[in-house]
C-alpha cells in the first residue's frame, strides 16, 4: 500500500466519481481503478459500490477511509513541521464559511493572506452552522467560521458580536420607528430561514413567547430579503447581512436586543498554515476589520 493509493481513494471518496478523480489528479481512468483494485486486494476489502451515476463507500470502506483521512492528515503535518523546520511555511487550509461571511469578510482576508503568505493555499467550503462544524469534528475541514452555541463539538474563539434586527417593508408604515415591540412582531407574517439557519432567530422567539405566524421558509440571505421588500413578512436578520443596506426596507431594533457571536471553530490539533490563518483572522478582529455600518 502506498501513500498515491490513499490519495487516489480519498479524492474518489469525496467526489464520488472516478472520472472527476482522474481529472483533479491529471492520472487516466484505468490508473485511478487499478490504483482502488490494487488498495481493495492489499486490505481484502471491497471499499467501494460502482454505480451508474458514480461509486459509494461500502460500510467497510466508510471505516478505512476515516483511518486513511487521518494518514493523510499525518503526512500532511509532518510536511508542514519540516517546512516549518526550515522556516519555510506551506500547505492548504480548508476553512469552513457561511455565504455573510463568505461576501463580506472573506474577500480581505483572503486577500491580505495571500499577499504574507503566497505559499499557503486557501479552500473554501460553504455550508449551514452544523455541517460546517461536523466537517472540522470529522477532520474533512482544518476551521470555520459559525456561530457560538450551547453546545459545542470544537473549540470556539469569539470574533465578533452581530446584533439582531427585524426588517420590514417600507410599505407596512413603520418608517419612523426605531423599534419594534415583542406584540408588532406577532402580528406580522414572517419569512422564516430554513432549518440549520435559524438558530438566532428560533432561540429569540422562545425567550419572548413569541409563535409566529410562518408564511414562507428560504435559506438566502437575498431572497429572505427579496420577500421582505415584497411585502409579504418581517423577517429577523443580523447587521452583518444588512451591511449594503436593502431598498424599500426599513430596519427596525427589536423590543429585547439580541445577537449573534460569529466566531472561528478549531480542530484539537492545527497545522502551522492553519495556525497562520487563525492569527490573520485574530489580527483583523483586532484591528477592528469586522466592524459594519448600514
Amino acid at each position: 500500500m502506498t501513500l498515491q493509493q490513499y490519495e487516489i481513494f480519498d479524492r474518489v471518496v469525496v467526489l464520488q466519481n472516478i472520472t472527476n478523480a482522474a481529472e483533479e489528479l491529471n492520472i487516466s481512468q484505468s490508473g485511478i481503478s487499478h490504483a482502488i483494485k490494487s488498495l481493495e486486494r492489499d486490505l481484502n476489502v471491497q471499499l467501494l459500490i460502482r454505480k451508474r451515476t458514480g461509486v459509494a463507500l461500502t460500510p467497510e470502506g466508510n471505516e478505512i477511509h476515516k483511518h486513511i483521512k487521518e494518514v493523510l492528515q499525518a503526512n500532511q503535518r509532518l510536511i508542514e513541521e519540516a517546512n516549518a523546520l526550515n522556516k519555510l511555511i506551506t500547505g492548504t487550509v480548508r476553512v469552513g464559511t457561511f455565504t455573510t461571511v463568505t461576501t463580506h469578510w472573506m474577500p480581505k482576508i483572503l486577500k491580505f493572506f495571500k499577499e504574507n503568505y503566497p505559499d499557503i493555499n486557501i479552500k473554501l467550503v460553504e455550508g449551514d452552522y452544523q455541517s460546517l462544524e461536523d466537517g472540522v469534528y470529522k477532520g474533512d475541514l482544518d476551521c470555520c467560521f459559525t456561530v457560538q452555541s450551547e453546545k459545542k463539538l470544537i473549540p470556539f474563539t469569539p470574533l465578533k458580536s452581530d446584533i439582531l434586527y427585524c426588517i420590514v417593508s417600507n410599505e407596512f408604515g413603520l418608517n419612523n420607528y426605531d423599534k419594534i415591540t415583542i406584540d408588532q412582531i406577532k402580528q406580522y407574517p414572517l419569512i422564516k430561514p430554513t432549518k440549520g439557519w435559524d438558530y438566532e432567530i428560533m432561540n429569540y422567539f422562545r425567550k419572548n413567547n413569541i409563535k409566529p405566524s410562518i408564511a414562507y421558509e428560504v435559506s438566502d440571505d437575498q431572497s429572505i430579503i427579496a420577500l421582505v421588500q415584497a411585502g409579504l413578512g418581517i423577517n429577523i436578520r443580523p447587521g452583518l447581512v444588512l451591511t449594503d443596506k436593502p431598498q424599500n426596507i426599513t430596519i427596525l431594533n427589536l423590543e429585547n436586543e439580541a445577537h449573534r457571536t460569529i466566531g472561528i471553530g478549531t480542530a484539537k490539533y492545527s497545522s502551522h498554515a492553519t495556525n497562520k490563518f487563525i492569527e490573520v483572522v485574530k489580527w483583523f478582529k483586532e484591528n477592528g476589520k469586522f466592524d459594519y455600518n448600514f
